[in-house]
């Protein structure tokens, strides 16, 4: 696991970037957040996992949704709470969790589960079983990338 945290530790800076560049991630956000307003009902509690930086914890904050973001290395969760106390929102919670164990949280915690980057940790069937319990499966949205 430290090998998968060094890895998106070593780009934390350019991932909050790549969203906003025309060029590479600006399109991919706005169709996002585009299907997510579309699909996700209003007030949704949301687990961003593996929201990095939280540019989409950030929309969806600003979006009334009651969001919760997660990831796996603590550089980018740094990033986002510097960003998101700069954008006056409210997350519910930035927590430092891997996408295999999310006991942390109750069964179907949230009402929807929001996974837009790659999990190259998650290497067998098993390790997605906690991503379907951790939501609940009458409002969920799945986006991939």
């Amino acid at each position: 696991m430290e090998e998968v945290k060094a890895y998106y530790a070593g780009f934390a800076e350019r991932e909050w970037a790549r969203l906003d560049n025309p060029a590479d991630g600006q399109l991919e956000f706005a169709v996002t957040c585009d299907v997510l307003a579309r699909h996700l009902p209003v007030g949704a509690r949301v687990l961003d996992l593996g929201g990095g930086p939280g540019r989409y914890a950030i929309w969806l904050a600003e979006h009334e949704y009651r969001v919760t973001l997660a990831d796996v290395s603590p550089e980018l969760l740094a990033i986002a709470r510097e960003r998101i106390d700069a954008a006056g929102v409210e997350v519910q919670a930035i927590v430092e969790a891997d996408a295999r164990d999310l006991a942390a949280w109750a069964h179907a915690s949230f009402d929807a589960l929001v996974c837009l980057g790659p999990f190259y940790h998650l290497t067998k069937r098993a390790h997605f079983g906690p991503l379907e319990a951790a939501f609940r499966s009458e409002h969920q949205v799945r986006i991939r990338s």
